[in-house]
């Protein structure tokens, strides 16, 4: 005869979804990208190479460090960042002292930053969305001013034909939508901008269109000068260590 104690808590068993994020130290990136205006002319071309160099410990978390080179030829850039994965998606640690300098000095002492924003939420399936990164000061027990919010979509899965490190290949990829919006003032609309990412099973980020923000938020950091110039991004090389 058995039995069991009905009051333990029933553990639900360990989900595995498809791996949209490698992580492997050592791995590279290569991107193109082309930046245009509002109506198509080009600005400018150039490239964007990510390499996984090893894993740190930051406020008690342990993430992947990536290295982040962006080159327009007459402009460079070279950015350090953290992410991290878990069972729920992939995060970035927030550079909560550019973050705070969206925030009116008349509301700081009613905000309280985030310190990750969320790239993925997991499961990617059909009309899922979540809040990638929302910033909000609590004047009082029931009233808030919205500041900051980011909200991300799961649109769907496409079909793409990449050339990849020299190869063309056909591959389906999941595309996710993220929306920006920024009130500067809370008797006016806020400002909007709006881009997609495509991102693909054992790969990782593959594509992107839409403005600049984007590019500069998936690194860990939100630019305060964005632009109404419009990117696209689209992987060219990769190799995993």
């Amino acid at each position: 005869m058995s039995s069991c104690d009905e009051g333990a808590p029933i553990e639900p068993p360990a989900q595995e979804y498809p791996d949209y994020y490698p992580d492997n130290i050592g791995s590279t990136y290569k991107y193109s990208i082309t930046e245009t205006d509002s109506v198509g002319n080009v600005i400018q071309n150039g490239s964007r190479n990510i390499f996984y160099s090893g894993k740190t410990n930051f406020r008690g978390r342990e993430y992947v460090t990536q290295e982040d080179s962006l080159d327009f030829g007459t402009q460079s850039s070279v950015n350090t960042f953290l992410f991290r994965k878990s069972d729920t998606g992939i995060f970035y640690a927030v550079d909560t002292s550019q973050i705070a300098l969206l925030i009116p000095d008349t509301l700081r002492q009613y905000v309280n930053l985030r310190d990750e924003m969320q790239l993925l939420f997991y499961p990617l399936a059909s009309g899922s969305s979540w809040s990638l990164y929302r910033i909000t000061a609590d004047i009082q027990p029931g009233i808030s001013v919205r500041i900051l919010d980011i909200i991300a979509t799961f649109e769907a899965s496409e079909q793409l034909d990449l050339n990849l490190n020299t190869e063309i290949i056909s591959v389906n990829a999941q595309k996710i939508k993220y929306d920006l919006e920024v009130f500067e003032d809370v008797t006016s609309e806020p400002l909007r901008y709006t881009a997609s990412m495509w991102f693909v099973k054992d790969i990782g980020l593959v594509k992107f269109e839409g403005n600049q923000f984007i590019l500069d938020f998936s690194g860990g950091a939100i630019s305060i000068d964005i632009t109404e110039n419009l990117l696209s991004q689209e992987l060219s090389e990769y190799y995993f260590n």
